[in-house]
């Protein structure tokens, strides 16, 4: 995993300094050099944690991957006149059943360092690493609680403007008899993003 962070990231390096070498200097306007970040994540996938089931004989599962994220941080360009950024932030995922007498939810909390090249007609693609922490099913009652270790993945991610697609590859270990060792928590998402401050394209 961390040969693969690294391939990727030194691949996106490359990319910066060709792109930069060919714009010869013309880069347009870049915005500040850094600044505040809001961020929110719709993701699905990963393997199935937990079902609920309803009078109806309906059902609906949660599965280790899915959820919903709100993260906050900051972004900054290392070279003044680069269209590469380095971005940190620190949020909190949460998934839950629409059971409506029980409180049954998959929580956890993120912290995602990502490097991005942004194109001057407002695409962008970046690739970095995300960090889970504490990832636990609530049982609230029902069964007992599931604490899964810390774990990380690779964020590969490619966007326009605001809003993007992503991809994280990510698994949960556990000493749970619930789970066989290991859980699949790699999901795919739709991310917004509000950099305070900077254009939609530069």
């Amino acid at each position: 995993m961390k040969k693969l962070l690294l391939a990727a990231l030194f691949a996106l390096g490359a990319l910066t300094l060709a792109a930069h070498a060919r714009a010869g200097g013309r880069q347009g306007d870049l915005g500040p050099r850094g600044g505040f970040l809001a961020q929110v994540d719709a993701d699905f996938g990963g393997d199935k944690v937990a079902t609920v089931f309803f009078e109806d004989d309906s059902d609906q599962s949660i599965t280790a991957g899915q959820g919903l994220a709100i993260s906050a941080g900051g972004y900054f360009r290392p070279v003044a006149d680069s269209r590469f950024e380095v971005e940190a932030s620190v949020g909190y995922k949460y998934a839950t059943s629409k059971a409506s007498n029980a409180d049954l939810h998959v929580s956890r909390t993120l912290l995602q360092l990502e490097g991005l090249y942004r194109w001057p007609n407002g695409f962008f693609m970046g690739a970095g690493l995300m960090q889970h922490i504490n990832p636990t099913i609530h049982g609230d009652g029902f069964f007992d609680d599931v604490e899964f270790d810390d774990a990380s993945g690779l964020n590969l991610e490619l966007g326009w403007r605001w809003i993007s697609l992503h991809y994280v590859a990510m698994s949960y270990s556990t000493r749970s008899d619930l789970f066989d060792g290991t859980v699949d928590a790699s999901h795919v998402g739709i991310r917004f993003t509000y950099r305070f401050g900077q254009p939609w394209t530069n």
